[in-house]
């Protein structure tokens, strides 16, 4: 699949192709409509689930509007393209006289071509789309890229600044991708005998940002960071009154969190059971008390959005006393 829609991408470039060559021949505007009707054509060949499915759907209202919306775009797109292409003519001092034929042929000749390399109609009868499939291709690069850009920070020293690695966590988590990131940290954090006490400390710290809770980007931060904590009751004692408050302020974000079973059942197993944690028994007690506190708060949220909403409905006429 990977191969294909590398095939895929260079077929669609002699699409792109014959209106700049056209531009650069000085073209214009004659060519304008007959590059649109190609354009129009690879959509529907190429991306048939953008446009109406039957002949019923062509005729309502909304399809209409997608119709305009995509012919207009190929008309911008075309013009761009014949700009750019005349523009870069004119400062090369290069304009080719060539018969019009010949950018549209180059255009043309891929739809047949994007035709042979993807069926869209037998892919969309199975369930796959191009767009999941290009996805998909690009998910092991991504995954890959996320596991090489942490290895800076699981090679941090233990007795690291915290100034320096907090640093270091925003400037790699602050790019594209923190998500994978956030993933393939917790993943190599996931055993609680490695220790990067300075590094888990500052992921509990920056994943219970209020920004990056708000903004929904980073999926599971807190549940991540509660990963990253558990075992270690210093972490945890970080970690749970930053919780509290933040799913107290946006209850909307809960399902970012831990589940109140696993945090029931950190409480029960004894919290903080690091044996290196110097942690006294009363702060013990106090962190299980917190970490309960903190499972209630957040099945009160779950339970309440997921609880039918009762409607209390006035009486029709309201009960008046009457007087002879």
């Amino acid at each position: 699949m990977p191969t294909r829609l590398r095939l895929l991408k260079g077929a669609t470039a002699l699409l792109y192709i014959g209106p700049l060559f056209a531009g650069i021949s000085g073209m214009g505007f004659g060519v304008l409509g007959f590059f649109v009707v190609i354009f129009v054509v690879w959509l529907l060949i190429v991306r048939p689930e953008q446009w109406p499915a039957t002949a019923k759907e062509w005729l309502t209202p909304q399809a209409v509007g997608v119709v305009v919306t995509q012919v207009l775009s190929q008309v911008l797109l075309v013009c761009v393209l014949l700009g750019i292409g005349r523009g870069v003519g004119a400062v090369a001092g290069f304009l080719p006289v060539v018969n019009p034929i010949f950018p549209l042929a180059v255009s043309f000749l891929a739809i047949p071509l994007c035709r042979m390399l993807w069926d869209a109609r037998a892919a969309a009868d199975q369930g796959v789309f191009l767009d999941d499939e290009a996805e998909a291709a690009e998910a092991p690069r991504a995954l890959a890229e996320a596991a090489a850009a942490v290895i800076p920070l699981l090679n941090m020293a233990d007795d690291a600044p915290d100034a320096d690695v907090s640093a270091a966590v925003a400037k790699v988590m602050t790019a594209m991708g923190a998500g994978l990131r956030l993933d393939a940290l917790a993943a190599a954090l996931e055993r609680p005998s490695r220790s990067h006490t300075a590094l888990r400390r500052a992921l509990v710290l920056w994943a219970s940002e209020p920004e990056v809770v708000v903004s929904g980007q980073v999926p599971r931060a807190m549940a991540h960071a509660f990963s990253i904590a558990s075992g270690n009751g210093d972490l945890l004692r970080l970690y749970v009154p930053r919780a509290l408050a933040l799913v107290t302020a946006f209850p909307d974000r809960a399902n970012d969190f831990p589940t109140s079973a696993q945090l029931r059942q950190a409480s029960l197993d004894g919290a903080g059971s690091d044996p290196r944690s110097d942690l006294p028994a009363h702060l013990r007690a106090d962190l299980r008390d917190g970490l309960a506190a903190l499972a209630r708060a957040i099945e009160k949220v779950v339970d309440g959005d997921s609880a039918p909403k009762s409607v209390h409905h006035e009486p029709m006429m309201q009960a008046t006393a009457r007087t002879a």
